[in-house]
C-alpha cells in the first residue's frame, strides 16, 4: 500500500473534499490523492455522499448548525449522561462539518436512535394511509375547535404542542386526533389539507431515547415522510407530495417547535 495515506487523516481528506485546505496543503493532498488507487476511492466516495445529501436536502446542509447540534452542547448533555464515547465521536464529526452542515450529525447518531426515528416513521405513515382517506371522520376534533385540540394532546402527550401554519404553501388545518404510540404512550396526529384535497400530517410522539438528529427522509409507495427527534420528542411530516415541498413544511414545524 502506498505510505502517502497515513500523512493524510479523515479530517483533512474531508477538509479537502469541502474546499477547506489551504491552497499549499491542498496541492500536497491532491498529489497524494492521485498517486494512490485507495486514498482516490475514498475521497470519491466522499465526494459522491456529499452531492447525494444535497440532492436530498438541497440548502438545508448549508444552513447554521442550531445551537443543540454544535459540539459544545452536544458534548455537555452526553456528560450528563455518561456517555462519553459517543461524545467523542460526535465532536469530531460534527467539527469537520461534512457537506457543510448540520445534516452531518446523523452520521453519527446513536444507533437507538435510527430505530426511534424508523419506528416514529413507520407508525406516522400508517396513521396517514389510515385517515387521510376518511371522508366524514379524517380526524377526533375539527380545526374550529383548535384551541382545544392544542390543550387536550398537550396534556395528554405532557407536551406543549404548537398547530405549525401551513398557509403561505395553501394547507389548512383540518384537525387532529389522539393516536397510541410504543409502549401505550399517547401520540398525536395533526392533518392539514389543501384546495385541491391533497392532504398531509405531523406526527408527534414521545421519544424515550432522549436521542436529537437531523431531518431524516424516506419514500415508501409514494408516500414521503421527513422524520427527527428533537426536545424529547419524535416528529414526522407525510404526504404525497414531491420531496421539496415536504422540507420546506417540515422546516415550518421545527422553526415552530423550536420556539418553545
Amino acid at each position: 500500500m502506498n505510505d502517502r495515506r497515513y500523512e493524510i487523516d479523515e479530517t483533512e481528506l474531508h477538509a479537502y473534499i469541502d474546499g477547506a485546505l489551504a491552497p499549499d496543503r491542498r496541492d500536497k493532498v491532491e498529489a497524494a490523492v492521485a498517486a494512490d488507487p485507495e486514498l482516490s476511492a475514498t475521497a470519491a466516495a466522499y465526494a459522491a455522499q456529499n452531492e447525494e445529501i444535497r440532492r436530498l436536502f438541497g440548502t438545508v446542509p448549508d444552513e447554521r448548525i442550531p445551537d443543540r447540534l454544535k459540539p459544545r452542547r452536544i458534548a455537555a448533555r452526553q456528560k450528563r449522561r455518561r456517555w462519553l464515547v459517543p461524545v467523542a465521536a460526535s465532536a469530531v464529526w460534527l467539527g469537520v462539518g461534512l457537506a457543510g452542515g448540520w445534516l452531518a450529525h446523523e452520521r453519527v447518531a446513536p444507533p437507538v436512535a435510527v430505530d426511534t426515528t424508523r419506528q416514529v416513521a413507520e407508525r406516522a405513515v400508517s396513521a396517514y394511509q389510515v385517515y387521510t382517506v376518511e371522508v366524514l371522520h379524517p380526524v377526533e376534533v375539527f380545526a374550529e375547535q383548535e384551541q382545544h385540540l392544542v390543550k387536550w394532546l398537550s396534556k395528554r402527550l405532557g407536551y406543549g404542542i404548537r398547530t405549525p401554519d401551513f398557509t403561505p404553501a395553501g394547507f389548512k388545518l383540518v384537525g387532529g386526533r389522539l393516536l397510541p404510540a410504543d409502549g401505550g404512550a399517547p401520540a398525536a396526529q395533526f392533518m392539514y389539507e389543501d384546495r385541491a384535497g391533497r392532504r398531509l400530517t405531523l406526527y408527534v410522539a414521545p421519544n424515550n431515547t432522549d436521542e436529537e438528529t437531523a431531518f431524516r427522509f424516506q419514500e415508501v409507495g409514494g408516500v414521503s415522510t421527513f422524520v427527527w427527534l428533537e426536545h424529547g420528542m419524535g416528529f414526522a411530516m407525510t404526504g404525497k407530495m414531491p420531496r421539496e415541498q415536504l422540507l420546506e413544511l417540515s422546516k415550518v414545524v421545527y422553526r415552530t417547535f423550536e420556539k418553545i
